[in-house]
């Protein structure tokens, strides 16, 4: 499924829906997308200076600190279940004080493509398969908040 705010989100307001949905329980995999936040200046007179609004842009979700390198104007998730539907719109109608819309889909990949072999090999984690930039560093990208949940279902 796919949540689709009417604005992007401010840092604060990124925290409070993040944690509603981790909480609402039955997510599987979560993305966040929107444009991203330079460090500095990247053109004109001041190129290179950095950004004083773009500092501390921290986030806590399920007690992981993250890092907010985008304006967030989308969020897709991967649920465990249609059962989880209600509990989501319910957190995005707590969290959330403008509209937005679901779009229910399936939004993420199951199977390893060429760039995710190249990167994470052959016996890749299927969780983050198609999440992040091949070139990216999975560190600074990627964030697994409960892995100890998840082996216990995979174990199943």
């Amino acid at each position: 499924m796919e949540i689709l705010p009417s604005r992007f989100l401010s840092p604060e307001t990124t925290q409070k829906l993040l944690n509603e949905l981790y909480t609402s329980g039955g997510i599987i995999r979560m993305m966040i997308q929107g444009p991203n936040l330079p460090r500095t200046v990247t053109y004109g007179p001041g190129k290179g200076l950095p950004i004083e609004e773009h500092r501390n842009l921290l986030v806590e979700v399920g007690g992981e600190v993250l890092e907010l390198r985008v304006k967030v104007g989308r969020i897709r998730l991967e649920l465990e279940g249609e059962e989880f539907l209600p509990g989501i719109q319910a957190a995005c109608e707590r969290a959330l004080p403008f509209s937005f819309q679901i779009k229910r889909g399936k939004f993420f990949r199951e199977i390893s493509t060429i760039s995710d072999y190249a990167k994470y090999g052959k016996d890749a984690d299927k969780r983050i398969l198609g999440l992040v930039d091949p070139r990216a560093k999975k560190e600074s990208a990627l964030a697994i908040l409960s892995e100890k949940d998840s082996d216990k279902k995979e174990e199943r």
